[in-house]
């Protein structure tokens, strides 16, 4: 096994230092000519690094087509609905247009009511809930005593706890 793997070692170091004698020979200039064939011939060399412009022989300093040129991205749709939009409101103010009331009407005609109501009914639901708690808290406690209530017990101890229940109302009320 050590022996394949020295073998693949080799194989790639020579493969890398043929690889780096051709580069040297194509970054090295011909000899020979006059100055301005060597000039020429220097200039056409490439140097390597992806930050440098060859031709203004600076450094670049951005991309020299936008990466998104071709594309279409969504900033891109963005911008043409908002186009479309702004166009649409100006032709709409153009032509006059009024404002539709049937528009402005809210789709539930009793939302008022409901927001007013709901604060009374939530009350009123709450001293009802404790009213039934009572009346059965007290039926319990006759059944553990032994005495049974029969029904016109229980229908007076229902008016009396109505007749209660009205005149809190009647207090809050006043």
């Amino acid at each position: 096994m050590d022996t394949a793997l020295e073998a693949q070692t080799l194989a790639r170091k020579d493969r890398l230092a043929k690889l780096r004698s051709l580069k040297r020979k194509q970054e090295e200039p011909d000899a020979g000519g006059s100055e301005n064939a060597q000039e020429t011939e220097a200039s056409a060399v490439v140097l390597s690094g992806r930050n440098y412009d060859v031709q203004t022989k600076a450094p670049r300093l951005g991309f020299d087509i936008a990466p998104s040129e071709n594309q279409e991205t969504l900033e891109s749709r963005a911008e043409n609905i908002a186009a479309e939009t702004r166009a649409a409101i100006q032709d709409e103010e153009e032509a006059g247009a009024s404002i539709d009331l049937l528009s402005l009407q809210p789709k539930k005609l009793n939302w008022d009511l409901k927001r007013d109501v709901d604060q009374k009914l939530s009350r009123l639901d709450l001293m009802t809930n404790n009213a039934i708690a009572r009346i059965l808290h007290d039926s319990i406690l006759q059944a553990k005593v032994g005495i049974t209530p029969n029904d016109e017990n229980l229908a007076e101890l229902v008016r009396q706890r109505e007749n209660e229940e009205a005149s809190l109302a009647e207090n809050d009320a006043a």
